[in-house]
């Protein structure tokens, strides 16, 4: 008992780690330009590592979008970073059409070589990551059905929590 107590009192005190800067991309969609995490300081910043015919992917790209909707005029940046899993999904032309069709409004980079995604670690698509103002991970969700989770860190970050 004592030790799951200890155990628990390390994980809570866990300092946040530093997001990893993004790697540079030849393609950029709904951007001027490249986007880095170093310019985007006092901004509260949600990655979104996704396949555009991944399913549980478009099961979140509507909750990412609504996010950004209801946010971004608030402070919040999103960045869909595509991460193809296919030789199909490697495709910029059938890219720019789902983005497209799924109403992304939001700045999406492609990630050709799973660089990125191996930089934060992921494992499964979709992957979303909360970062605060000062750069730092607060939250890291895979999978779907966790958009309460990751609304409510994007709120306490936006607060400066």
């Amino acid at each position: 008992m004592l030790q799951a107590l200890l155990l628990a009192i390390v994980l809570v005190a866990a300092p946040a780690e530093k997001a990893p800067e993004l790697r540079s991309s030849s393609t950029w969609i709904n951007t001027d330009g490249p986007l880095k995490l170093g310019s985007l300081q006092g901004k509260v910043v949600l990655i979104d590592f996704w396949a555009f015919d991944c399913d549980p992917c478009k099961e979140t790209v509507p909750h990412v979008e609504a996010l950004y909707e209801k946010y971004s005029s608030k402070g919040l940046v999103v960045i869909g970073i595509h991460t193809p899993r296919t030789s199909e999904e490697k495709q910029i032309p059938k890219l720019r059409e789902a983005v497209k069709r799924m109403g992304i409004r939001y700045p999406v980079v492609v990630d050709a070589n799973q660089k990125m995604f191996s930089d934060y670690r992921c494992d499964l698509w979709p992957t979303q990551f909360v970062i605060d103002k000062k750069g730092f991970v607060r939250l890291s969700r895979g999978g779907v059905g966790r958009s309460r989770d990751i609304e409510e860190a994007i709120q306490d970050a936006l607060n400066g929590a």
